[in-house]
Order: structure tokens, then C-alpha cells, then sequence
């Protein structure tokens, strides 16, 4: 049973014999209602230090349980007549926008321009891109468990756009974990698209050589795929490769690879591979892709056992660049982002063990045997958990890791 402080949409929505008469302001409104309904963030991937732009408070209660609140969410994203109704809802909203396109847009066009009409063509475009967007994520949605997100990261004409889906969640299935997408991947690729250079992604770097990027337990492929868009946007030439170790995760990865299709004549290739970190390292001679060393290497949630650290620190010692050419190239860093949940203090730990926190590294200028990896910056991300829960916080370790001087 819904609790009476969550409005379903068919009583939040507005009518839609007044949608004509509704304000695109209101029309906005309730696409943001809708799209926190049907295409919600994932927990924990709003940062603090941004602006909230609208949230389910108007219609949750403030004192409500989060608990509470996700499992009504549940049971309203669940509610087919709901869906059907909000199906209906944007389809009418999309026939309206589109009249109005069709006669006002056109005539706005002609200079000289009026601000007030060209202001408001932009809102109806908006309304149109939302609504048709929304429409396509709840017709997709009849698959029980199944659930499209679109990530946009940037803001303006700068914007970067994945369209993702999320595996259902098998109780019995630990692999199928991978399958969902988590707090950290959306956090990294949005500091990745706000600040390109800081991850050694800029357009004159890209002069001197093809880049190799990596991503270790890619799981949906959000972190990969927001890189290959940025890349091919900013012209920049690079293979990515992206990896998992469970075959029902990595088929799902190539099902998003192949939705956020690259175009052919891409500098940009994003190829999928299994990888299994615990056995990487013993072998004699690795195949392609890794065959070569890379020059980033991403990683996202990936560190929730204790092994997992001295693991990826074994394929770093193989895959990261050594600083052979230093003065030439950049050098090669590894980007972590973890959740520091209370509940696994011992896998966070690790990180800090396994990697040591130098936090002025002697930073060498050749190849030398004495090199070690080591943590050159560290940094905590705190985000809102979200859906209601605007009291509560989640924070995420992020870690620079390179190779250094003790």
C-alpha cells in the first residue's frame, strides 16, 4: 500500500484536456515529477556543492521514512495502470508541443527575433526532447526488473548524453550486481566531462599520441562510454577499453556499447573484454588489448572485498604506463572512486594499505626498479543519497594512483 504522502501520476499530473492551457513551466514541473518517478537517479550521485533543481518533496512528506519512501517509489514505478497513464500524459504532451512547433517556432525564426517568443520556443523544445525521451523509457519498461537511464553530464552545448539499462537485480545472483549502475560511475563521469584535463584528456595531448584508456569493472559501461563521447566530441584519438569478469555483465555492457553506437569514422574505438584481476598477473605473455600498457585506467565501486585491492594493484604493475618518457607524455594515473560505506571499513582500508599515501612523491624521470605505485592525491566526494532522503549523505573516496618514489 502507497503511503497517502506520495502522489501517484495520475493526480499529480495535470489534466490533459488542460494541457493546452498549462504553462510550460508547469508542463517542465511535471516532467521532472515524471522523470524522478521513471528515470531516477541513482542513489548517491548528486553531489552537494549543486543545486537542487526540483526533487520528490512536494509530494513525499518531509518527515517520511526513507525506507518508506524507496519502497513506495517501487511500488509506483511497478503500478502498470500508472505507467499506461503516464504514457498516455506525454503522449498528449507531445502532440502539443509539436503543434506548437509546427506554428509558433516557425514564425519566431524569421529575424528580427522576439527574446519572449524565442525564450518560450526553447522551453516547448525542452518539453518535446523530455517528454519523447521519458515515452520511450516507459514503453521499454514492461521487461519486470529492467530500467533505462539517461545520464547527461555538462550543461549547454557542451552536454553529453548516455542512454543506459540496468539488468535486473537476481537475489541469487551475485554477478548480476555488475549489472546496475552505482553512485561512483555517475559521479566520475561527471567530474570527467566538467574537468577533461585533470584525467589528461585535452586536444593537444592527443597530438603527440594515440591514448589507451582502461576501465576496470565497467559494469554498465556509464564511466566508458561518457569518456568515448567526450573524446570523440573534442576530436581527441583513443582506444578504450572497457572490462568485467562476469559473462552476464559484459553482454549487457555490449548491449549499451552498441545503443551509444560510436560513429564508423570515430577517432574513438570502445571495445569490451574480460578481465580477471586475480589470475592476471601470472600470465607469461597477456593478449590484445592488453598487450600494451595504458596510459589512464579508470575504476568505479569496484573495491567491495579485501582481495580486490592487491588484485588491481597486480594489473596496474602490468597495465599503467611506466613514466619511460616522462618529459614526452603525461603520466599514466589510476582514478578510484569508492563509497566509504561504515558497513565495509575493511575493504576501504585496504586501498590505503595496498597503495601508500605519499603525499609529496618523489616523482621519478625514468624507468626506475624502485618505482611503487602510490596514492598521489585523495579527495572525499559527498553526495546526497537522494529520493527524499535530503538529510542523509553518501561519501566516496576518490584516489589519484600512479607511479612514485616512496
Amino acid at each position: 500500500m502507497i503511503s497517502q504522502g506520495l502522489t501517484p501520476p495520475t493526480a499529480q499530473l495535470p489534466h490533459i484536456a488542460k494541457l493546452a492551457s498549462s504553462s510550460p513551466e508547469c508542463l517542465l514541473k511535471a516532467l521532472r515529477y515524471l522523470q524522478l518517478l521513471y528515470n531516477p537517479e541513482v542513489r548517491g550521485s548528486r553531489r552537494v556543492k549543486k543545486v537542487l533543481s526540483t526533487d520528490l518533496n512536494s509530494s513525499i512528506g518531509s518527515n517520511a521514512d526513507p525506507k518508506e519512501i524507496r519502497a513506495d517509489l517501487d511500488l509506483l514505478r511497478a503500478d502498470s495502470y500508472e505507467r499506461t497513464y503516464a504514457m498516455r500524459w506525454l503522449t498528449a504532451l507531445i502532440s502539443h508541443a509539436s503543434t506548437f512547433e509546427s506554428t509558433d517556432c516557425e514564425s519566431i525564426l524569421v529575424p528580427p527575433r522576439d527574446p519572449a517568443k524565442a525564450h518560450l520556443a526553447a522551453q516547448y523544445d525542452a518539453i518535446l526532447t523530455a517528454a519523447s525521451s521519458l515515452l520511450a523509457i516507459c514503453a521499454g519498461a514492461s521487461a519486470a526488473g529492467i530500467l533505462t537511464r539517461i545520464f547527461t553530464f555538462g550543461s549547454g552545448a557542451g552536454d553529453i548524453t548516455v542512454t543506459l539499462t540496468d539488468a535486473p537485480l537476481e537475489n541469487q545472483n551475485f554477478e548480476s550486481v555488475g549489472a546496475q549502475t552505482w553512485g561512483g560511475a555517475c559521479v566520475l563521469a561527471e567530474v570527467i566531462v566538467e574537468q577533461p584535463t585533470m584525467f589528461g584528456l585535452a586536444p593537444e595531448i592527443s597530438k603527440r599520441k594515440k591514448m589507451r584508456l582502461l576501465e576496470l569493472g565497467a559494469g554498465t559501461g556509464l564511466v566508458s562510454l561518457t569518456l568515448s563521447k567526450l573524446l570523440e566530441r573534442t576530436g581527441i584519438e583513443a582506444e578504450i577499453v572497457a572490462t568485467d569478469f562476469y559473462p552476464a555483465v559484459l553482454t549487457n555492457l555490449q548491449s549499451n556499447i552498441t545503443a551509444n553506437r560510436i560513429r564508423s569514422a570515430s577517432p574513438v574505438s570502445l571495445t569490451n573484454h574480460f578481465l580477471d584481476w586475480s589470475t592476471f598477473a601470472t600470465l607469461e605473455t597477456p593478449l590484445p588489448p592488453f598487450d600494451n600498457t595504458f596510459d589512464v585506467i579508470f575504476g568505479a565501486d569496484i573495491i567491495y572485498e579485501t582481495s580486490h585491492a592487491r588484485w588491481i594493484k597486480s594489473c596496474l604493475q602490468m597495465l599503467l604506463r611506466r613514466p619511460e618518457a616522462w618529459w614526452a607524455f603525461p603520466p599514466a594515473i589510476f582514478h578510484l572512486i569508492i563509497p566509504l560505506r561504515p558497513t565495509h571499513t575493511m575493504e576501504s582500508q585496504t586501498v590505503e594499505e595496498v597503495f601508500p599515501l605519499v603525499p609529496t612523491p618523489t616523482m621519478p624521470r625514468s624507468n626506475k626498479t624502485d618505482l611503487d605505485l602510490v596514492i598521489l592525491e585523495k579527495e572525499v566526494i559527498v553526495c546526497e543519497a537522494g529520493e527524499g532522503r535530503r538529510e542523509m549523505e553518501v561519501e566516496y573516496g576518490y584516489y589519484k594512483i600512479g607511479w612514485g618514489l616512496v
